[in-house]
């Protein structure tokens, strides 16, 4: 199959750029591209840009795992990761492999959280299927879910947590977190005011032994 970026001009112009399924995975060079000057009258302005990208296997899994820097999706890849409902035991046997890096593990484990998430509200059997083997598979995981929990928005855990059978809190936005982050903040404060205070003490026999 044959991938493609390609960028609109207000001209009416549209330029392409063939390029590998690696590079149109993961948008290699994508900015540059869409930088360029229009082919046809130099405009560098660009009305539109696409991307014609792969669907997401076993392979472009393993190049995503092995390079921290590269993204399926810039916005949100727990998203565009969800989609793949066929990958979900390739993104367990993923999340137990402990070469993978731990933020990589955190989208993955997000991603499945985003597919409990999108079936919640359907009946038919393959739904309710899919909910229950990733509830199931994650609550064999708890201690690594509970870890993802703060690359979670609180919307999807509000939803999938207590279907998974994990405890769910809300992140900084609760009262507890609230006070707790409150007293970091003052410890932060008064040990920088003691460093200070310290300093200037310092400071002060230094002169006196000056004088």
């Amino acid at each position: 199959m044959n991938y493609q970026y390609q960028r609109g001009c207000e001209c009416g112009n549209i330029d392409s750029l063939e390029v590998s399924k690696i590079e149109a995975a993961f948008e290699l060079n994508y900015l540059s591209f869409s930088k360029s000057e229009c082919s046809k009258c130099g405009e560098k302005k660009m009305s539109f840009g696409s991307i014609n990208s792969p669907e997401i296997d076993r392979e472009l899994l393993t190049i995503w795992a092995e390079n921290i820097d590269y993204l399926f999706c810039p916005l949100d890849e727990g998203l565009t990761l969800a989609q793949y409902k066929e990958n979900i035991d390739l993104y367990l046997e993923f999340i137990d492999d402990e070469i993978i890096n731990a933020e990589k593990k955190n989208v993955l484990i997000e991603a499945l959280c985003v597919m409990i998430y999108d079936r919640v509200d359907k009946t038919d059997k393959e739904d309710l299927d899919i909910i229950n083997k990733i509830a199931t598979e994650l609550k064999l995981r708890e201690n690594q879910v509970l870890f993802s929990q703060h690359w979670i928005m609180d919307y999807i855990k509000k939803v999938s947590f207590p279907i998974i059978g994990v405890e769910y809190k809300n992140s900084l936005s609760s009262k507890v977190d609230k006070e707790n982050h409150k007293d970091y903040l003052e410890s932060i404060i008064k040990e920088s005011i003691d460093k200070r205070n310290s300093k200037n003490k310092l400071w002060a026999k230094i002169k006196n032994i000056w004088k």
